[in-house]
């Protein structure tokens, strides 16, 4: 079949789609050609093995400056809401909070558990820490989350070192705690650059992103949105995905209120991302006033102390999908899911074209459609997906309206 060769003068436009939610879908049209071309995302539909205390559903949970007493009774009597996740954050030469995680166990709650830094900067990666930290925390063989070490820019520049003590990490914690999910997290500023951190899928059970939405010196918040689906197409098909979040509502660079933009964000993480992102299985909230604790840029990213930003986020959880309790069974569950891709679909004609990206992760057969009814477009070779499901027994379905395709394995 000929092979068809095509110079591109892109015009997009947003089809159907609010700029701040989703950018995906796009119309093209081509400068002196009669050719109608559109975008479609790409989506696969699978078995998946669900990971270790992975749900079906999405767990809540909430970081309070108040560690002691009723703490979580407190909390969630007075906003309402309860929460399957409680978290605490402590450095890596610290005892074991022996008594914060019996608070939450008593309470049925999961504990999440943030491990920072040492003071001492010589010791980050002494990896006596970590054997110590594997024994104390599989000593009672309570199912708990462990982020070790959020990527955050104190660790640019360490990558080598930073990959090396993940890894030892899950040897020590596989030996001395399986109790433990342990759990990889990277600043959303540097999202771009995870690959540079990431240990390897052997080496965490899940992925997440760190977001603090902050007021700007013109009162306005500075919102996540491309970070995240960069983040998701990469690591969704893998990997549970897990969010923690702090959205300002007053800061020092303004000192003035934004409740109304907070409320729209609260409403954009608990309401569209459990739909819109079907991988995120964890939404935690930071719940913390730093006006408290730093010195320059203050911000206020408290759930408590406004009325309506308490009911609205009440109203938010409101919701079937978001479970009271961690789900402990083993990580042999399966479950039929279909999961995003980090590549697009062109359709021509109403013919659609893939790029390899697909084959590279799947490891499906090319060198028998190689020549047949390609096209180039910027440079880069496209195939026919049509070629590709037959040598690959597979087939797809074509939604036109959300401009979506999905493949199925026979």
């Amino acid at each position: 079949m000929k092979k068809i060769i095509l110079s591109l003068m892109i015009g997009i436009f947003l089809v159907g789609c609010n700029k701040d939610i989703e950018e995906d879908a796009v119309m093209v049209n081509v400068a002196k050609s009669n050719q109608n071309i559109e975008l479609y995302n790409v989506y696969v539909k699978e078995d998946y093995t669900l990971k270790k205390y992975e749900p079906e559903g999405v767990y809540t949970g909430v970081f309070l400056e108040q560690t002691e007493g009723e703490f979580i009774k407190e909390f969630e009597e007075y906003t309402n809401v309860k929460n399957s996740i409680y978290m605490y954050s402590q450095k890596i030469d610290e005892s074991y909070p022996l008594s914060w995680v019996l608070n939450c166990y008593s309470n049925l709650k999961t504990p999440f558990i943030t491990i920072l830094p040492p003071d001492d900067e010589k010791d980050i990666f002494d990896t006596k820490h970590l054997k110590n930290l594997a024994k104390d925390f599989g000593n009672l063989q309570i199912p708990m989350f462990v982020n070790i070490y959020p990527v955050d820019n104190s660790f640019i520049g360490k990558n080598t070192e930073y990959i090396k003590f993940l890894q030892d990490a899950k040897t020590y914690f596989n030996l001395y705690a399986p109790n433990v999910c342990l759990v990889f997290s990277i600043d959303k500023d540097l999202a771009y650059n995870v690959k540079d951190f990431y240990p390897g899928d052997n080496y965490v059970d899940w992925v997440g992103l760190n977001i603090y939405e902050n007021i700007q010196e013109d009162n306005k918040l500075d919102i996540m949105f491309k970070e995240l689906d960069f983040f998701y197409k990469n690591y969704a098909y893998k990997k549970p995905i897990f969010l923690n979040i702090a959205i300002s509502h007053f800061a020092s660079t303004s000192y003035n209120y934004n409740i109304d933009d907070k409320i729209k964000e609260l409403d954009r993480y608990f309401k569209y991302m459990p739909s819109k992102y079907e991988r995120i299985k964890m939404i935690n909230y930071i719940n913390i006033d730093t006006f408290k604790t730093e010195k320059v840029n203050k911000q206020n990213y408290l759930l408590t102390d406004n009325k309506k930003i308490l009911n609205a986020y009440e109203e938010a959880l409101n919701n079937d999908i978001f479970l009271d309790t961690v789900i402990f069974a083993d990580n042999k569950r399966k479950i039929i899911q279909e999961n995003k891709l980090n590549c697009l679909v062109y359709k021509i004609n109403n013919n659609f074209f893939i790029d390899d990206r697909y084959f590279q992760l799947n490891n499906l057969k090319i060198e028998d459609i190689y020549l047949q009814n390609t096209v180039e477009i910027d440079g880069k070779k496209y195939y026919n997906i049509e070629n590709v499901l037959k040598n690959n027994n597979m087939k797809m379905v074509v939604d036109d309206l959300n401009k979506k395709v999905v493949l199925n394995k026979n």
